[in-house]
């Protein structure tokens, strides 16, 4: 509702621009399209941008109509002042309010430490298609011998050729996992999480390059987290642990789903 007014007068636009700046700026940020840039603000110390990608969130768009009709009746809903510090003054702050009428923000609890799992799964998981080839690729993998989610791994189709490269570094950017021109995908292939033969609790960043069966390659970025909860880890539970996606909550015709079990408890933290 009050972006359009935000953009108008920020930039000078026209009614109709503006109302189609919106759209294009929403349906951009609740699209995986969006996630790159999400990745690289999170990939900064102490800085968190979560969203999901929820289509739903597109009825929104059903309140458009009522901005338009402002935008283009302003003299009814314009309060009028003689003062033209007051109308200064009153511009800036509203300009300033508006920011937070269309931007949801957050703050974690001060009392949480900061550790590398205290961001797990604060990003989307890869779930998007390389030329024909479906791919997806977890956030989090819990190695405690359960048979489940026990390897990081990706999933994908048999349009998929290869993982040419699949590297895990530490957040200090030692490599503790990498292996190269893997054509059997499979949990096996996969990091278990031992680093200097432990498995440990922790943040690990991801490079994966793959080729398609067309020839179509693609490198995906980001972040996964060891979560080994066969015994307590005495941590702090990560504020964004019912984010996370796992191994198995992927289905071959609509790729990854929230609603699949992940058959973990994850009861093991402080």
């Amino acid at each position: 509702l009050i972006l359009p007014f935000f953009l108008k007068f920020i930039f000078s636009i026209k009614d109709s621009k503006s109302i189609l700046a919106t759209i294009v700026l929403f349906t951009f940020w609740k699209s995986s399209l969006a996630q790159p840039i999400i990745d690289g603000f999170n990939s900064l110390p102490f800085f968190s941008i979560n969203r999901i990608v929820d289509y739903t969130d597109y009825f929104a768009f059903l309140v458009l109509p009522f901005s338009y009709y402002i935008l283009s009746n302003m003299d009814k809903f314009t309060i009028k002042t003689p003062s033209i510090g007051i109308r200064k003054l009153a511009t800036t702050g509203l300009y300033l309010a508006s920011v937070f009428t269309f931007m949801a923000t957050s703050k974690d609890p001060p009392t949480e430490p900061i550790t590398p799992i205290s961001r797990c799964c604060v990003t989307q998981p890869i779930n998007t298609t390389v030329g024909m080839a479906k791919i997806y690729i977890p956030t989090i993998f819990t190695p405690d011998g359960n048979g489940l989610n026990d390897f990081f791994q990706i999933t994908a189709d048999s349009n998929m050729q290869s993982i040419d490269t699949f590297l895990v570094t530490d957040l200090q950017g030692d490599t503790v996992f990498s292996r190269f021109n893997i054509v059997d995908i499979t949990p096996a292939n996969g990091f278990d999480g031992v680093v200097a033969d432990t498995i440990m609790p922790n943040r690990f960043r991801f490079r994966i390059a793959v080729t398609s069966v067309a020839q179509i390659k693609e490198v995906f970025e980001g972040f996964v987290c060891c979560i080994p909860c066969a015994d307590p880890i005495n941590l702090p539970r990560p504020f964004s642990i019912s984010n996370c996606a796992f191994s198995v909550q992927y289905n071959d015709t609509t790729g990854y789903d929230s609603n699949i079990p992940s058959g973990e408890v994850l009861d093991c933290f402080d």
